[in-house]
């Protein structure tokens, strides 16, 4: 029963000493005393006004760039089987097995290339003039609603207008 006691007076004492550490940690961070309320506020917004504009700056210049697509090998199987059938058509005897062979790298090498063509696109690079300094770009798969001189925020891999 003694122990009892002795762990209640225990308990008593550490939780009077946590009490007096967040007083003590709130009025130093002037959360509690000597802080007038509205100089808070006005602190509070400002923060988070910069954070908030930190991510932010004017469009100087919009740069469409082709990107080159990828092959899957169907173009080259297809351009081959083509320029083969296209090469065989010359020659007779071994100029013949000549011309289909030279028919069917350069029609694998144009099928490549035409598989390139049609699965390429157009990003968009957008250079941003930050609010905070220095530039930043950003690409876009679409540009429309965005020009030059436009405020935006950059949020992510996109920009969202400000």
């Amino acid at each position: 029963m003694n122990q009892s006691k002795n762990g209640t007076a225990l308990n008593r004492w550490i939780a009077a000493g946590a009490v007096a550490a967040c007083a003590a940690s709130l009025q130093a961070c002037g959360d509690v005393v000597g802080t007038d309320s509205a100089e808070a506020d006005d602190a509070t917004t400002q923060v988070a006004a910069a954070q908030a504009c930190e991510r932010c700056g004017t469009i100087t210049a919009i740069t469409p760039v082709e990107v080159e697509g990828e092959a899957s090998g169907a173009g080259a199987v297809a351009g081959a089987i083509i320029g083969g059938v296209v090469g065989h058509q010359f020659g007779s005897g071994s100029g013949n097995d000549a011309a289909t062979a030279a028919g069917a790298v350069g029609g694998a090498v144009a099928g490549n290339e035409v598989e390139k063509n049609r699965n390429g696109s157009t990003i968009y690079k957008v250079t941003i003039d930050m609010e905070s300094g220095g530039t930043q770009t950003v690409n876009l798969a679409s540009a429309t609603g965005f020009s030059v001189g436009d405020d935006v925020r950059v949020s992510g891999d996109q920009l969202v207008h400000i």
